[in-house]
């Protein structure tokens, strides 16, 4: 049983009225650093508690965000940095303390001590995780959080888990009316440590998820349980199909975003610039998650415009071109064409199976790419009317441009609109 539970976190866990008290701070980020990534944190919060359970609470406003720690808990590695950085993207950001008794030492009297090396001493957690960190011990502090939250406006409530917090978030996501969550390399399959499956937990969710595993799935990361394939991943889709988010991070170590490249002398999940690199990406997909649903604002997230939808071009045909019409689309066969001015001026008579039309060209390119027989897709044309007659523009706004694929059809000669003449108003 013990190698059992050693398995399983070492491959998961390498990571209102109340009382006030001034956060811990540490010594101040160093000048040019980037937030969250620096090496030293003064925290931007305060320390509450409500109910008995203590909790770090930073930003305010009606949109919230319930930050469940990794099994290092609520100030371990960059946890309290990133819920600073949260709240300054414009939620209230909340990190309950849930992790006693501590283990050993501890982190500021929760969770595991700073140099507590998950990957060689992972199984003496077991006995933790199926009881005083087990659920059924921590969703009754979760509650009374979520009631706090409530309490001091929060309205709109989403849930971020690191590692150990995304297990303790799906339970916490089977009983709130939550947004959506989201887990940088996710825990969820602590469950089978305690009898369950973690699937089955994921299908009780009442909010799509965003995942973020970590490694090979093959070599000793994150479980592929998480990828789109995956059980968890794919019970989450079948319920909020096309809402879920999974992305894996393949050369990042678990545990990576909340202790990959912390100050030296703790236990981390990897370092240099790759991996912060790779927790600024992380974060800026969470972001973008809570964006799509409806928890943050783009802008206020620091997130880029999203990326112009393009819409298809609608194609019309030749026979229903009405005069001074604008925005033309058409794929045609050319016909003839005639040289009108000496390397200046060309009229092309180019069709489809509803008719032909006559272009007055000003491009040698488009005069060569209008040689009988060949198929062109104009876009954004327009008519000009001369002397009465329909004539089609291609000017720099328009684009002329050979064919995909061939025009199969025979241009209908026998009905040319520029050879009607129109009575100009």
């Amino acid at each position: 049983q013990g190698s059992r539970v050693c398995s399983s976190l070492r491959g998961a866990l390498v990571a209102g009225p109340g009382t006030t008290q001034p956060a811990a701070a540490m010594s101040c980020c160093p000048p040019g650093a980037a937030g969250y990534l620096a090496a030293d944190h003064t925290d931007e919060g305060s320390v509450r508690s409500i109910d008995g359970v203590s909790f770090y609470q930073v930003g305010s406003g009606p949109n919230g965000l319930l930050l469940i720690p990794d099994v290092w808990g609520w100030n371990g590695g960059r946890t309290r940095a990133l819920a600073d950085d949260l709240a300054k993207k414009g939620l209230s950001v909340w990190v309950p303390k849930i992790l006693q008794p501590m283990f050993e030492a501890g982190t500021d009297g929760d969770g595991l001590p700073p140099t507590f090396d998950v990957t060689v001493r992972g199984g003496e957690l077991g006995p933790l995780v199926k009881g005083d960190w087990g659920h059924e011990k921590v969703m009754p502090k979760v509650r009374a959080i979520v009631k706090a939250m409530k309490s001091n406006g929060v309205t709109k409530m989403g849930l971020v888990g690191f590692c150990y917090g995304a297990w303790v978030g799906m339970y916490a996501a089977k009983e709130f009316d939550l947004v959506g969550c989201a887990s940088p390399h996710p825990s969820v399959h602590l469950e089978a440590a305690v009898g369950g499956d973690a699937a089955a937990l994921a299908k009780g969710s009442k909010c799509p998820w965003a995942l973020f595993p970590a490694g090979d799935p093959k070599a000793g990361g994150d479980g592929d349980m998480y990828d789109a394939e995956g059980d968890v991943f794919k019970a989450l889709e079948e319920k909020f199909s096309g809402k879920c988010v999974t992305k894996r991070f393949p050369a990042m170590k678990h545990g990576w975003v909340s202790r990959g490249a912390i100050k030296e002398g703790q236990f981390m999940a990897g370092s240099g610039e790759d991996v912060k690199g790779a927790v600024t990406e992380c974060i800026m997909d969470i972001c973008e998650f809570f964006v799509k649903r409806g928890l943050m604002r783009r802008n206020k997230a620091g997130l880029p415009p999203p990326p112009i939808k393009l819409r298809a071009p609608k194609f019309t045909k030749v026979g229903k071109i009405e005069p001074e019409a604008k925005s033309l689309n058409l794929v045609l066969k050319a016909v003839k064409i005639e040289e009108t001015a000496p390397g200046k001026a060309w009229d092309a008579v180019l069709g489809d199976e509803t008719g032909v039309v006559t272009l007055s060209l000003r491009s040698a390119q488009h005069a060569a790419d209008c040689k009988p027989g060949a198929s062109v897709r104009i876009q954004n044309a327009r008519v000009l009317m001369i002397k009465g007659y329909v004539r089609i523009i291609v000017d720099k706004w328009a684009v002329l441009k050979p064919a995909d694929a061939p025009l199969e059809c025979e241009p209908k000669t026998g009905n040319d609109i520029s050879a009607t003449e129109y009575e100009l108003a």
